[in-house]
């Protein structure tokens, strides 16, 4: 890692501190409130895998709790962390869960997904909702995810994509690249927080086949995928394989 590479992880880090007590409901109002029924969708489909048991999960980029606590309120058996580099989101987190009284089922850490302080099969399950495409070092994540994972793990992203429609592409990315970027800023009065994270969307590739196969490089064998609200967002689910093969 270079130094221009850290201050960059730094300065993201950062950023997302200073929109933290914002993130939440600027989220529900820049996505409708859609983003809510998005999370509940994650869940719906890790219920479809029948016979399995997630009795630890590990929900990387947990940012302010709302999937971790979906997670926890849906599989009771489970122990549940959250792990992202924001302090900030974290403590908005755990104020959260501590209204939920789930404080006895999710623990929170501060670290980031290239470094995930676990032993090898650890965990049944990985979630990263909206989070991968901040992932500064993607390759060494999925890696530690891999390593992490249990065999025949399950790892569940949630992400950005780009619709196919060329309708709903006009309209989304006149959106996401103008209405979005005003409305995130003059509530957060934080230009570069809400310009970037348009950006983080615009120029993420890994969506649909390239992701499928950037899963595929790392070992993990697609289970479904599942495009919501016309591919605004996609869901990929996968299986960690017995054994490690780069093709």
């Amino acid at each position: 890692m270079n130094k221009n590479s850290i201050s960059s992880e730094d300065k993201l880090t950062k950023m997302f501190d200073n929109i933290s007590s914002k993130y939440d409901f600027l989220n529900h109002i820049l996505s409708f409130g859609i983003d809510i029924l998005w999370r509940k969708k994650v869940i719906n489909l890790l219920i479809t895998i029948k016979k399995k048991k997630y009795k630890k999960i590990l929900d990387l980029a947990t940012g302010t709790g709302d999937l971790a606590i979906l997670l926890a309120k849906k599989f009771r058996n489970a122990s549940i962390i959250g792990l992202d580099p924001s302090e900030k989101m974290l403590k908005i987190a755990k104020n959260k869960i501590k209204k939920n009284f789930l404080e006895k089922r999710i623990t929170l850490i501060q670290g980031y997904s290239q470094n995930i302080p676990f032993k090898k099969n650890t965990f049944d399950l990985v979630t990263i909702a909206f989070g991968i495409r901040n992932f500064k070092y993607i390759h060494l994540s999925l890696q530690e995810i891999y390593r992490i994972l249990k065999p025949l793990g399950i790892l569940e992203i949630l992400e950005f994509s780009n619709p196919s429609n060329p309708y709903i592409k006009i309209f989304y990315h006149l959106y996401s690249h103008s209405i979005l970027t005003r409305i995130g800023t003059f509530f957060s009065k934080n230009y570069f927080a809400y310009n970037y994270l348009q950006e983080s969307i615009k120029y993420f590739s890994y969506y649909g086949k390239k992701m499928k196969k950037l899963l595929k490089y790392h070992g993990f064998k697609n289970y479904s995928t599942k495009e919501l609200t016309f591919g605004i967002v996609s869901i990929y689910l996968s299986q960690k394989n017995n054994s490690k093969i780069y093709f």
